[in-house]
């Protein structure tokens, strides 16, 4: 996962923007009446972001009794954000947030939409809300889904809100096979809360990274296995060549499953040794 800054978009102003384009009178008129609302709502939202709290929000058909859900899904976030010039400019500077156009929730995968944290189908007020809008790719967003929670321990990780960097708690494991495999696993630190721990491992499971991390692990142990056959190393260099790795990975983010799995090699002497010969599945 990645963390970065918050939109800096006010929110009602990307309502307005959205709304304006909207080519029937009557109907941006009906829009107009509860934009107050929705700056009302979109404050609170950023205020129970801010505490973890949004899984307090609940689920709703409509907004204030005015819109409906389709109104905000279909005629306000796709006709207008999604394809009209003034709402697509909005779109398109929420996706170029992203650090090299990697997924926030993955870091893995190459940004090519953007995920309703809170999905609009339940949640129809922010459908727009640009604090809601977070860049990703399409494996986080399918993948996802329409899931949610009420649960405060079993949110997902908001990348606007939620730093969880000041400890390690994505681990890597070389398994002592043939062929060659890691796996990776969530440990959080000791000191952190049992709500936080219980968040990482739920952003864990939600985005699938076992599984997807252990398929880019597989392609880079292959590569290393063709470098070290190319380039033989004493055990000792080799373990020395991988350390390097893991503190370049390691001070570039470091619950990335780069870092995880650099550190794993490096302090596994059996891959040092005998296991990096081994054929990765």
């Amino acid at each position: 996962m990645r963390i970065i800054e918050k939109p800096i978009l006010e929110p009602s102003l990307v309502y307005s923007k959205c709304l304006n384009s909207i080519g029937i009178r009557a109907k941006r008129d009906t829009f107009r009446k509860v934009k107050k609302y929705i700056k009302i709502k979109s404050d609170e939202y950023d205020s129970k972001a801010c505490i973890g709290d949004l899984y307090t929000i609940p689920i709703h058909n409509d907004v204030n009794g005015i819109l409906t859900k389709d109104d905000m899904k279909k005629t306000l976030y796709t006709q207008q954000m999604v394809a009209k010039p003034k709402g697509r400019a909005i779109y398109d500077k929420l996706m170029a947030l992203a650090p090299l156009s990697k997924c926030l929730f993955c870091g893995i995968g190459q940004v090519s939409t953007l995920d309703h944290y809170l999905v609009k189908s339940k949640f129809p007020t922010y459908s727009v809300l640009p604090y809601n809008l977070v860049p990703c790719c399409k494996d986080c967003n399918t993948g996802k889904g329409s899931s949610f929670t009420n649960v405060k321990d079993k949110q997902a990780l908001h990348p606007y809100y939620d730093d969880f960097t000041d400890g390690q708690w994505l681990f890597a494991e070389v398994k002592e096979t043939s062929p060659l495999s890691v796996g990776f696993k969530v440990n959080a630190p000791t000191n952190w809360d049992n709500i936080s721990k219980a968040r990482v491992e739920a952003h864990f499971i939600e985005y699938d990274l076992k599984n997807r991390f252990a398929v880019e692990a597989t392609n880079e142990l292959a590569k290393l296995n063709n470098s070290f056959t190319l380039y033989p190393l004493k055990k000792r260099l080799r373990k020395k060549h991988l350390q390097k790795d893991f503190l370049k990975f390691k001070n570039l983010h470091l619950n990335s499953w780069e870092s995880a799995l650099y550190q794993a090699l490096s302090e596994s002497d059996w891959y040092c040794g005998e296991g990096c010969k081994q054929r990765a599945i």
